[in-house]
């Protein structure tokens, strides 16, 4: 649950003020912040190269698993985007971004209870082109501030 919350509020990754519309890797961060928002973990999945690493290992497949866990938990989730920034390369863009995380924890089973209504996580994305489109090789985060659960 810890993984996908994370997965979530980082590769959910984002969606705010950056470079404008033309700046693709910037409009795919606001885009997976939009899927996430909307609960649609297929958009996400769909952003992941077939090669997809996360933090601690986490591969595509676990990403779907922990997001459905995730959508599963919450009955209402809002991703928004802070201090995006994009840097490009030669081979790749990295987009590096906060992810605010807010939810209402669906009220079964003591969920409200564990898991946080809040979260923020920083985000560093690696953006590989794909024919003509980027997807995510590489996702690093960290979580930076947690709120909101009974037993914080």
């Amino acid at each position: 649950m810890v993984r996908a919350r994370r997965f979530l509020t980082a590769a959910l990754l984002a969606a705010a003020a950056c470079h404008g519309p033309e700046d693709p890797a910037a409009d795919m961060v606001r885009s997976l912040a939009r899927a996430a928002s909307r609960r649609d973990a297929a958009a996400i999945v769909a952003a992941l190269s077939p090669s997809f690493e996360g933090t601690l290992g986490m591969r595509r497949d676990d990403v779907a698993s922990e997001l459905a866990r995730l959508f599963a938990a919450y009955a209402s989730v809002d991703v928004s985007i802070a201090d995006l920034t994009t840097e490009r390369f030669p081979e790749f863009t990295l987009a590096r971004f906060v992810a605010v995380f807010r939810g209402s924890v669906r009220r079964i089973g003591g969920l409200e209870g564990m898991l946080p209504s809040s979260a923020r996580h920083r985000f560093e994305l690696r953006l590989a082109p794909d024919g003509r489109a980027l997807r995510i090789a590489t996702a690093r985060w960290e979580e930076i501030d947690r709120g909101g659960a009974r037993g914080d």
